[in-house]
């Protein structure tokens, strides 16, 4: 029942009239588009409200499953960020199949390590990042606030970016290895061709069967839980929404990553919203969620007060 709900109520979450399409925040001026790779969808697009009242920038990362979405697609996430007077960036990046994972990750790190460059060339911008994401872009987020080692590898330690990352929001996003990739590729020949065209590691590029467990322990490596079993856990709070009745993204991984992260960091550190609703699945929380007025929905006022706590 809850797939089939979930295939039933995605065009209508995708159709339904947002708020902001009749109450557009003011803009400082028309979004841009600044590229930070060789294709389209290595670039960044940037909002500025008319008004800035925080000085942390929220940097987001759409959903799709690594397979579909682009920076544009998440212009009513940005009207709910601008209107509380957020600066907002959507970060890109390639997808699958045509790009393998982990190219998705890679352009995540890119992608925020440039676009906090050009924020502090072209604007006023010298505070915080918020980061966050919808779906499979969420766990990219995931990995920039906790990926310690990746942090490393891309640079964000040295440039001064991961020590700014003051705040973490998942949107039904928290995905493990098994949840992103595996879980989704039948057993034989047809599965193992599907892992080779969308993921390139080690365990894909041998010949004859891939060796699952080979390849789920390459993919740890990108698993915000696993994440969070390192000896030095960055210090950012996470705020997360996520349906029980989620027959996409399961409940159960975003709930062991807030415990975990609770027992690494504290109690405090992690804020975890479990909507209870079965009609509250996968679609209403990285869609609909944002098509909402602030100021009139419950979950959204929690989350904005949340962010402005945290807020630097």
């Amino acid at each position: 029942m809850g797939a089939a709900y979930e295939i039933l109520s995605t065009p209508l979450a995708y159709a339904m009239p947002a708020y902001y399409d009749r109450h557009k925040p003011a803009l400082a001026h028309k979004p841009v588009r600044v590229p930070f790779g060789a294709e389209r969808l290595q670039s960044f697009v940037y909002w500025e409200p008319a008004t800035v009242a925080h000085n942390a920038v929220v940097m987001w990362f759409h959903g799709g499953g690594y397979l579909v979405g682009t920076p544009e697609s998440m212009a009513n996430a940005a009207d709910a960020y601008l209107s509380q007077g957020y600066r907002f960036v959507s970060v890109g990046f390639r997808l699958m199949p045509r790009t393998p994972f982990p190219a998705q990750i890679q352009d995540a790190f890119i992608g925020v390590k440039a676009a906090a460059a050009w924020l502090q060339s072209e604007t006023s911008w010298h505070g915080s990042i918020i980061v966050g994401g919808s779906s499979a872009g969420g766990m990219s987020a995931a990995l920039l606030s906790y990926g310690r080692l990746l942090q490393r590898h891309f640079g964000l330690d040295t440039a001064g970016i991961a020590q700014r990352i003051c705040g973490y929001v998942s949107c039904a996003a928290v995905l493990d290895a098994d949840d992103m990739l595996l879980d989704y590729a039948p057993t034989g020949a047809v599965g193992d061709a599907l892992l080779r065209a969308g993921v390139k590691l080690p365990a894909t590029r041998v010949r004859g069967r891939i060796d699952r467990a080979l390849l789920h322990d390459e993919l740890r490596a990108y698993s915000p839980i696993t994440l969070l079993n390192q000896e030095d856990v960055p210090a950012v709070p996470y705020f997360g929404i996520h349906g029980v009745a989620d027959a996409t993204s399961p409940f159960a991984t975003e709930n062991t990553f807030a415990k975990r992260l609770s027992e690494r960091l504290g109690s405090e550190a992690a804020t975890l919203r479990a909507i209870d609703d079965r009609r509250w699945q996968h679609m209403v929380t990285t869609v609909t969620l944002y098509k909402r007025h602030v100021e009139e929905d419950p979950l959204l006022s929690e989350l904005f007060l949340w962010l402005d706590a945290h807020d630097s």
